[in-house]
This record gives C-alpha cells, structure tokens and sequence, in this order.
C-alpha cells in the first residue's frame, strides 16, 4: 500500500489567489495610499517558483530552503546596489555611448566577483540562481522605476528585497493553504527508494 498526499484545495487556486493578492499591489492606482506600493509582481513570482526549484514543497521543508535561498538573495542584491551606485557616480560623466558601455561593462564585471566568488567558495552562498534573484531584480526595480518611491535607488533595494523575500512565503502558502494530507492508496506500487 503507497501513501500519497492529496490536496483538500488545488495549489492551482491557492497560487491564483497569492497571485492575485500580488498584482493588487504592484498596479500603480488599484489600491489606496498606503497600500499604493508599485512592487514589481515578477519579483515575487521569480523567487516564488525559486521556492520550488530550490526543493520547497510545504511544511517540512521549508526552514532548509529559506536558508538556502534568503542570504544568497540578499547577498546578490547588495551588489546590484553597488553597481547602481557606480553607475550612478560614472555615467554622468561619460560622453557617448560606446564609453557608457564599456564602463559600465566594467562595473558589473568587477561587481560580480564577489557573487561568483561567493557562490563557488562560501556555503551560505552556494546557490547560485538566488544570487541572481537579488542582483536582477534590483536592477529591473530601480531601473523600471518600481517600488515604494520610484527612482529612489535605496528605495528601490528594499522594495526589490522585499519582494525577492515574500515570494518563497508565498511558495510555502500555495502548498500549505491546500490542506494536504496523507492518504493511503491500496493497490497502488510502493515508490522505490
């Protein structure tokens, strides 16, 4: 006899719901003030399916997956910061474009080391895709001019952060808002392990 876990509501319309709850505020104009946060939805939902490709899945396995993804997040989003401020101090004056290219090649070149670094060298670190998470989407949040005061470049850090933290939340909810429980299923293989 095998045990299988079976959802009391589909992960389908738990996740729509959490969907729906994000886009509520990440649409300039659909909320009232304060509730008005101009959050990049795309942020959430990258690090959302992280959850899951990082092994998430509901209770049980969660703590292990938030450590693996939080810190590399936070640690790649700091260096998205830095390039901003980089780009922010260098480009101005620049004149032209190939210069500006070339620069800015450099700074995110040399911005990188210690994400690739890190990565390849330090535990907490070792998960790479995370590190992504964080170094893009400061640069979509700040550069699309997303979060709470757009064009802010340390607003736009924390509102990119704060989205890059709620979308594992939001991976843990999909599957624990479904209720699932375990169910015996007789005459049905016993997984191999």
């Amino acid at each position: 006899m095998a045990v299988i876990t079976k959802e009391r509501i589909p992960t389908a319309i738990t996740g729509g719901f959490l969907a729906a709850l994000t886009i509520l505020f990440s649409i300039p104009g659909v909320l009232k003030a304060p509730y008005d946060l101009n959050l990049g939805a795309w942020a959430v939902f990258i690090t959302w399916a992280g959850y899951f490709a990082a092994g998430g899945g509901g209770p049980g396995k969660t703590r292990d997956v938030y450590k693996k993804l939080y810190f590399p997040i936070f640690w790649g989003s700091i260096w998205g910061l830095v390039a901003g401020l980089l780009f922010n101090q260098f480009n101005p004056h620049l004149s032209g474009t190939l210069q500006t290219v070339l620069v800015d090649g450099v700074i995110v070149f040399m911005v990188n080391q210690p994400i690739l670094w890190g990565s390849k060298y330090w535990g907490p670190l070792k998960y790479t895709p995370a590190n992504f998470y964080g170094f893009a989407t400061f640069f979509a949040t700040y550069f699309g001019a997303f979060g709470f005061e757009p064009g802010h470049i340390f607003v736009a850090w924390a509102s990119g952060l704060l989205c890059n933290f709620i979308g594992p939340v939001w991976g843990y909810l999909q599957v624990y808002l479904s209720f699932p429980k375990t169910v015996e299923v007789p005459d049905a293989p016993v997984a191999v392990k």
